[in-house]
């Protein structure tokens, strides 16, 4: 079906679009060059039209995720991705996948409608400390993790813990520092072709980068326990890192209980996916958000306990309205604001960038037509904003309407789980960690109608 988006203020700063008037054809799914005659055309005029937005923190298929659900009655995987589509997004992005847990990871995902998904694949350095003090071994370690991204279904790797630390007394005492750490995983991105995402903590932040641009900082607010922390991050992404906000809700919403739940995902701390509130924090996050708005910083919410999707306008309210912020914060926290076209970088362009997605985030030619149009009137002043752009009037999925007029028209919708198709062999490495382990990774590998329906990038 031929589509024509007629008339819509186009935002879009890729293409250095922001609020002209024009059109948009859709052939095929995707967006394509002038034609004369559509089959449908949809009226714009006066809206404002983006990419769909894309979820880079999504955590909606960690492991644990059904105690939180039973402790905190939190939204089903049904409720979540129509919360998602109607908020005007395409695509979440789960950051917790562990060759542990990859196959409950990829059938949760796979339970998400609407939206196409992700996930990053979490090592732990412990299994490789033998060989990550050798730097001949390296190339055989960046080969095996590349060969548990295709085997897990994973789009990229991340790290919790920068470090390798033994605490059983009758062990010899074996460690690697931050420092030591951070330097093996540069090479590591090096190896493996792309950043490496890093979750951010006080001791990573303080750490030195030994090449920024190797990193992408992700839940940059959880990490901001004191000011100096603030500064240290700004250091580091205008040094060239990356990073997400992780931007987070005062206080807990009403009904939300404050018991811990605490999952063992073979850390050195287990994940606390109902951490406590830290207010301090959370004004940390939205002035770094403020002081740093710019190429190098995407939006993210800190998780579904601290920042649920459902609050997302309310979050996004913080970046352009003073108002919103001396609300629930009762401070301007700076004159900062951002502008709809750097919020469509920081919630589009930019986490699509991170991901890989080279297709979507944008509104050129050729780009996969994942559009978003919002009922903005001209005359709306920005405290206005989040009664507009956290309503989606109609989303379109790889060129099918999604959302028409509010309302979801498709929860059906054709969806997969995206995934890095390395083709990296089996290493011998992999075959010596494996021997010692007692529940084999070979047994845990996600298959065929244990998820997807996977495409490979």
């Amino acid at each position: 079906m031929r589509l024509k988006i007629a008339g819509g203020r186009l935002y879009d700063p890729t293409c250095g679009w922001d609020g002209a008037a024009g059109d948009l054809y859709i052939e095929d799914g995707r967006l394509v060059a002038p034609f004369p005659e559509a089959d449908r055309e949809i009226e714009a005029r006066g809206q404002t039209v983006t990419p769909a937005g894309i979820e880079l923190r999504g955590q909606v298929a960690t492991y644990g995720l059904n105690f939180l659900r039973l402790a905190n009655g939190a939204p089903s995987l049904r409720e979540l991705g129509e919360s998602y589509a109607l908020l005007g997004y395409t695509h979440v992005h789960e950051p917790f996948l562990t060759a542990w847990t990859a196959g409950y990871v990829q059938r949760q995902l796979a339970g998400l409608p609407v939206v196409d998904t992700s996930a990053s694949l979490v090592i732990n350095l412990r299994d490789f400390d033998l060989w990550l003090r050798s730097p001949e071994h390296l190339q055989e370690v960046g080969q095996t993790i590349l060969h548990l991204l295709d085997e897990t279904r994973a789009l990229n790797f991340r790290v919790v813990e920068p470090f390798v630390r033994y605490r059983q007394g009758f062990y010899a005492h074996r460690a690697i520092e931050p420092e030591k750490a951070l330097e093996v995983l540069t090479n590591l991105a090096r190896i493996t072709g792309s950043p490496l995402s890093l979750e951010a903590s006080p001791e990573v932040l303080r750490a030195n980068l030994p090449e920024p641009a190797a990193f992408h900082l992700a839940a940059l607010g959880q990490a901001l326990t004191d000011d100096e922390l603030v500064s240290a991050a700004l250091a580091h992404l205008e040094a060239g890192a990356s990073g997400d906000l992780g931007l987070m809700l005062p206080g807990r919403k009403d009904g939300q209980t404050q018991l811990p739940v605490r999952i063992d995902l073979g850390w050195f701390h287990p994940l606390d996916l109902n951490p406590p509130v830290d207010k301090a924090a959370g004004r940390r996050a939205l002035s770094l958000a403020l002081g740093c708005q710019g190429s190098s910083v995407a939006f993210s919410g800190a998780g579904l306990a601290q920042a649920p999707v459902t609050e997302y306008p309310r979050l996004f309210s913080w970046l352009w309205d003073h108002a919103a912020r001396r609300q629930d914060w009762h401070d301007d926290l700076g004159a900062g604001r951002y502008s709809l076209s750097e919020w469509v970088w920081a919630t589009r362009a930019l986490p699509a960038r991170l991901l890989g997605l080279e297709d979507r985030g944008r509104l050129s030619l050729g780009a996969r037509a994942d559009v978003a149009i919002y009922d903005v009137p001209t005359s709306a002043p920005p405290g206005q904003w989040h009664h507009y752009l956290g309503r989606c009037r109609t989303l379109l999925k790889a060129g099918e309407v999604v959302v028409d007029n509010f309302s979801l028209v498709n929860p059906e919708a054709p969806r997969a789980t995206y995934y890095r198709q390395t083709g990296a062999a089996a290493t011998p490495m992999l075959a010596e960690i494996c021997q010692f382990q007692s529940l084999r990774r070979e047994n845990l590998w996600v298959k065929e109608g244990l998820g997807g329906p996977w495409v490979g990038r």
